[in-house]
C-alpha cells in the first residue's frame, strides 16, 4: 500500500516549505519515525520524520530555491510505478501563467494600440528612457517599445547600445533571488498591513530612574541586564494591568488569553524573528535575561522550535541601539498590538521650574483596531510609561535579584 509524505504544517503560519536536503534516497527501507528531511520553513530549519514503514519509491526534489505547499506530497513509500510527484506550486504558477496569457484579439488590439502610436507620432516612454535618447542623441520614434501599450521603456534604449556600455549602466545594482524566510516575510507584512486596521499611539517617557535602577543592578549582581530586558519586564507588567488587550481577532471571534507571553523582534541576516518569553510577568530579570539570550542564540543558529516563536501576546521591537528615537511597527498576528522603542536621548526636562538635562525614550504602540480601542491600547501604554519612569515595581516583582 503506497504510503503519501506530505509537506508538514510546523507552524501557524507555515503555509510553504522548502525542502533543503533529503537524508534518505530512493530504494532505502525506512520505519516509523526516521528522519528522512531537512525542511526549510518561514523561521527555522526542521526535520521531517517518515510516518510508516517500507521502501522509499519516490521523492520531490530537494531544491531550496523552489518553495513547496503545505500538504502537498513530497515523497512515497512503497509507490507504483505509475505514480509521479510534482510540486504543486509549480503547477499552480504555471496554470495562472496560462490563464494570463493574452488571447489573439488582445494581442491585435495590442499591436494596433503601438501602429496607431507610430502614426499620431505620439511618444510614450518612460523618464530614463527621454533622458538617455536626448544625451545620446537618439530618436524615440525609430524604437519600438516593449512596455505597457508600446511604451519605450530602459531596456529598449540599453539594447541599442554596446554591451559594454550597457553593463556600465546597470552595474550599479544587482538582482539577490530573496530567500524562503525573506519571501515569507514579504507576503505576511504585506498581508498583514492590507487587512488589519492599525492605529499608533506614542509616548515620550523620562526614564532618568530606569538607568539608575540598571546601574544599581548591574554593580550589585554578578550579571548584567539590558534595557530589553527591564522594557520586557514592564511591558509584561502593564499587559497584566490590562487583561483586556491580551486578546487576538481571529476568524471573527476575540481569544483573550490568561498566559501573557513577550516576543522580543530578532534581527537576522535574512529577516526578523520574534522568539517569546512566556508567562513574562511572572518571572524575574535575571531569568528573562537569561532566557532572551539563549533564545536569541538558538534563533541566530536557526535552532528555535515552533513552540518557541508561535503565538505570544504581543511584541517588543527595540532599535534604540541604532540611534532611531522613534517607529512605528507592524502586528505580528494573531497578536493585536506591538511596541516599537526608540533610543535613549539626552533632552531638557523642566523640574520644579527649572530645567535641567534628562534622558527619554519615545515608545510606539501599533494596535490592531477591530478588537482594541483607543483608550484601552492607552491605558495600556500609559502603564507601561508609569511603570518604567518609576520602575521600583520592576525590581520588587524580580525576586532573581539582589536587594540594592
Amino acid at each position: 500500500m503506497t504510503t503519501k509524505i506530505l509537506m508538514p504544517a510546523l507552524s501557524p503560519t507555515m503555509i510553504e516549505g522548502t525542502i533543503n536536503n533529503w537524508l534518505v534516497k530512493i530504494g532505502d527501507k525506512v520505519k516509523a519515525g526516521d528522519i528522512i528531511a531537512e525542511i526549510e520553513t518561514d523561521k527555522a530549519t526542521m526535520e521531517v520524520e517518515a510516518v510508516d514503514e517500507g521502501v522509499i519509491t519516490h521523492l520531490l526534489e530537494a531544491n531550496p530555491d523552489k518553495s513547496v505547499p503545505v500538504n502537498s506530497v513530497i515523497a512515497l513509500i512503497d509507490g507504483g510505478e505509475k505514480d509521479v510527484i510534482t510540486n504543486d506550486l509549480e503547477k499552480k504558477e504555471n496554470t495562472n501563467n496560462e490563464l494570463i496569457k493574452p488571447s489573439s484579439s488582445n494581442s491585435e488590439k495590442n499591436n494596433i494600440s503601438k501602429k496607431d502610436f507610430k502614426i499620431n507620432e505620439k511618444i510614450i516612454a518612460s523618464p530614463f528612457a527621454k533622458s538617455f535618447a536626448k544625451k545620446n542623441n537618439i530618436n524615440l520614434k525609430s524604437l519600438e517599445g516593449t512596455g505597457p501599450e508600446g511604451r519605450i521603456i530602459k531596456r529598449d534604449i540599453i539594447n541599442l547600445k554596446s554591451r559594454e556600455e550597457a553593463d556600465t549602466i546597470l552595474r550599479d545594482y544587482k538582482i539577490i533571488n530573496p530567500s524562503n524566510i525573506r519571501n515569507i516575510i514579504a507576503k505576511r507584512t504585506s498581508t498583514t498591513k492590507q487587512q488589519v486596521p492599525h492605529f499608533y499611539l506614542t509616548i515620550e517617557s523620562n526614564v532618568d530612574k530606569l538607568i539608575a535602577l540598571r546601574n544599581k543592578i548591574n554593580e550589585n549582581n554578578n550579571f548584567k541586564i539590558s534595557f530589553n530586558d527591564i522594557l520586557v519586564k514592564a511591558l509584561a507588567l502593564a499587559m497584566y494591568k490590562n487583561s483586556q488587550t491580551n486578546v487576538s481577532w481571529i476568524d471573527g471571534k476575540i481569544y483573550q488569553y490568561s498566559s501573557i507571553d513577550v516576543s522580543v523582534a530578532v534581527a537576522l541576516e535574512d529577516g526578523l524573528i520574534t522568539p517569546i518569553v512566556k508567562d513574562a510577568d511572572k518571572k524575574g530579570l535575571k531569568e528573562i535575561s537569561l532566557e532572551i539570550n539563549d533564545l536569541v542564540k538558538k534563533a541566530h543558529e536557526n535552532k528555535l522550535l515552533p513552540e518557541e516563536y508561535t503565538g505570544g501576546s504581543i511584541s517588543i521591537s527595540n532599535l534604540g541601539m541604532y540611534g532611531i528615537t522613534e517607529f512605528a511597527a507592524i502586528i505580528n498576528p494573531p497578536q493585536s498590538s506591538i511596541l516599537a522603542i526608540g533610543t535613549i536621548k539626552e533632552t531638557p526636562i523642566v523640574e520644579k521650574e527649572i530645567v535641567i538635562v534628562g534622558h527619554t525614550l519615545k515608545s510606539t504602540l501599533s494596535a490592531d483596531h477591530r478588537v482594541l480601542d483607543g483608550a484601552v491600547a492607552g491605558k495600556l501604554l500609559k502603564d507601561f510609561n508609569d511603570i518604567i519612569e518609576n520602575p521600583f515595581e520592576i525590581w520588587i516583582d524580580s525576586n532573581d535579584l539582589e536587594i540594592i
